[in-house]
């Protein structure tokens, strides 16, 4: 590694740390005033509890605000550079702009491999501790009988119920198992259903078998088609069963979808947060392919504030165009992979035909 390249590889990381913490400290005063005001003011958590639900969230806000702080210390060391007529001196003893930018394209890329691992090795356990920070040590709802797996297991008083899938977004339920017990701890009957759905605050279910097992041994056996359940839960209770695509990497939350499929239901709101694991860490690769070629342009006397006031509106609209592209991906409007990279495959074109275009 050359010293030239060194260089510009140790002043872009000291912008970019610099960025990174300005926007953690922006973001953690929005979030906390936000989010989290009405229940620090309502249940009047020690301070020490929120210093350690601020240390849980910061590999999640790498993850978030990577991509924009690798864009501002893209734009502003080059723009430094310009002013200080350092991209001319570099010019002049023969670096290309190619040689010049290289640095900069490969320390996205490690920062992009950092952000990769932390979204599959950090980040599932330390929002799943954010999660129970603010739903048991905060909110004190405590400890939820419901089961976070691929089913759903949870008992309630002399019944213990099984369910294969929950959809939360239509109220419905999925492969329905009740027990009943006596307080012998005998089973006395068996419900199974094929779906349930919440309609007029009431579970329906649909497709009922009911097997009664009476005191000489035999079994009475009942179907219906549909019937209104007494079912004690809400979808309200059922929340807690939900596990969110952060709480999980893509190893995992592969194999949760992978095991929904393959018994026969279909989850199509985790498919594009799956691709967008491996799509998300890529627009740090992305940000500087974007702010090279703007920054560039700007000649000594140009407005660094206007530039980075630039870069942040470039960044907000990636960032607006990435979730939008992922909301279409959910409903089935966009197959799952497209609506994952469409953000990249855009930002990333102009990025480098206003690259090459300059070049040439």
């Amino acid at each position: 590694m050359t010293i030239i390249t060194r260089y510009i590889i140790r002043e872009f990381l000291k912008i970019f740390f610099y960025c990174l913490s300005t926007c953690l400290v922006l973001f953690f005063v929005i979030d906390l005033s936000v989010q989290y005001l009405d229940a620090f003011d309502k249940y009047a958590p020690p301070f020490y509890l929120v210093i350690v639900l601020c240390i849980y969230k910061i590999p999640q806000m790498f993850y978030w605000l990577s991509p924009m702080a690798i864009l501002l210390a893209t734009f502003l060391t080059l723009a430094l550079f310009s002013r200080h007529n350092e991209l001319i001196a570099m010019s002049v003893g023969g670096l290309s702009d190619y040689k010049i930018i290289s640095p900069l394209i490969i320390t996205g890329i490690c920062i992009m491999l950092v952000s990769f691992f932390n979204q599959e090795l950090i980040m599932p356990g330390t929002n799943r501790q954010v999660e129970y920070i603010e739903d048991i040590r905060i909110k004190k709802k405590g400890e939820q009988s419901l089961s976070k797996q691929n089913r759903f297991w949870y008992r309630s008083g002399d019944t213990i119920c099984n369910i294969d899938l929950i959809e939360h977004n239509t109220k419905s339920l999925q492969g329905i198992t009740i027990f009943y017990f006596d307080r012998d701890l005998t089973l006395i009957k068996r419900v199974d259903a094929r779906s349930g759905k919440w309609i007029n605050n009431k579970w329906h279910f649909y497709g009922i078998v009911t097997r009664i097992f009476n005191p000489d041994g035999s079994m009475t056996l009942e179907t219906a088609e549909e019937d209104i359940f007494p079912l004690k839960e809400t979808p309200d209770d059922f929340k807690a069963t939900k596990r969110e695509p952060e709480e999980m990497s893509y190893a995992e939350l592969k194999a949760y979808i992978n095991k929904f499929e393959k018994a026969g239901y279909k989850v199509p709101e985790y498919v594009p947060h799956l691709y967008a694991k491996l799509s998300y860490p890529f627009i740090s690769l992305i940000m500087p392919i974007l702010a090279i070629p703007f920054a560039l342009r700007l000649g000594r006397g140009s407005s660094i504030a206007l530039g980075v006031g630039f870069s942040v509106i470039i960044g907000f609209i990636y960032f607006m165009f990435f979730n939008f592209g992922l909301s279409l991906g959910k409903g089935g409007l966009l197959p799952p992979l497209l609506s994952a990279w469409a953000a990249n495959i855009i930002f990333g074109t102009l990025g480098a035909y206003f690259f090459l275009k300059r070049s040439l």
